[in-house]
């Protein structure tokens, strides 16, 4: 019996893992991010409790000389007793301006640890678009063919160049292109995608989510600034994310040209 004819593999053909085991391994990604940024947060936080005890106990030698020194006097007794009473006040407040303090300081530690998160999920995919870019572009021009008989110009580049991430790059990392495609021919542009996948599963109104999500899209903000940066332009990339309620996986990517 003849077997059945091989299909070529033509080049430039896009291979895909299983939606499931990316989202695995993405969320694992995530993890061992979280644990690095987390280890730097704990040594943080030591070190500034290290200090807040080092000034309590410095107050409490203190209150023991002041102790000693009121001692030796007993004619003022009552006067003592009344200072004492207004430290162990004063002492109170001290306390519980600290506490509040460090409240505060763990709360700015833990934005700056989710900042952290991510970048490194940023930097991530900015390795990850700029070798991809390399690879797609390859057999493609950026240059319209209208624009061969004359010197097309940087605007012109850069529409190209971003018309190309919503197309063919969108498409090889997420098998559907950019829904759509927003400008005000000054350098900004705003890719919208309406059914991100990566988010489809997030559930909706629940804050550890929308953390989450955060962390999620920091990764394709990185692959698209890749992208651009193998193409010979300089962007800042950001991105928003609307929650209706329901589903959180519309969002918009928005791309400034430096």
């Amino acid at each position: 019996m003849a077997s059945s004819p091989r299909r070529p593999n033509a080049v430039g053909t896009p291979t895909h893992v299983s939606e499931p085991a990316f989202e695995f391994l993405l969320y694992a990604i995530i993890e061992q991010v979280e644990v690095q940024c987390l280890r730097e947060y704990n040594k943080k936080m030591k070190i500034l409790k290290g200090r807040n005890n080092d000034s309590s106990d410095n107050k409490e030698d203190k209150q023991d000389e002041d102790g000693k020194d009121e001692q030796k006097g007993h004619v003022e007794n009552q006067e003592a007793d009344k200072k004492e009473e207004n430290k162990d006040g004063e002492d109170d407040k001290d306390k519980l301006i600290e506490q509040q303090l460090l409240k505060e300081e763990e709360h700015s530690q833990q934005i700056l640890m989710n900042e952290n998160i991510a970048a490194k999920m940023e930097r991530m995919g900015f390795d990850v678009g700029f070798r991809l870019v390399e690879r797609l572009a390859q057999s493609k021009s950026l240059v319209p063919p209208t624009a061969h008989t004359t010197t097309p110009t940087q605007a012109l580049l850069q529409l190209e160049a971003v018309k190309f991430i919503c197309k063919e790059f969108w498409t090889e990392v997420f098998r559907k292109q950019i829904d759509k495609l927003q400008t005000n021919h000054r350098g900004v542009f705003v890719l919208k995608d309406g059914s991100f996948k990566w988010l489809e599963r997030m559930p909706s109104n629940i804050e550890v989510a929308r953390a989450m999500a955060i962390k999620i899209l920091a990764l394709p903000c990185g692959l698209i600034r890749g992208a651009l940066s193998n193409l010979g332009i300089a962007a800042v990339v950001s991105c928003d994310f609307m929650d209706d309620g329901e589903t959180m996986n519309s969002c918009s990517f928005n791309v400034k040209i430096k």
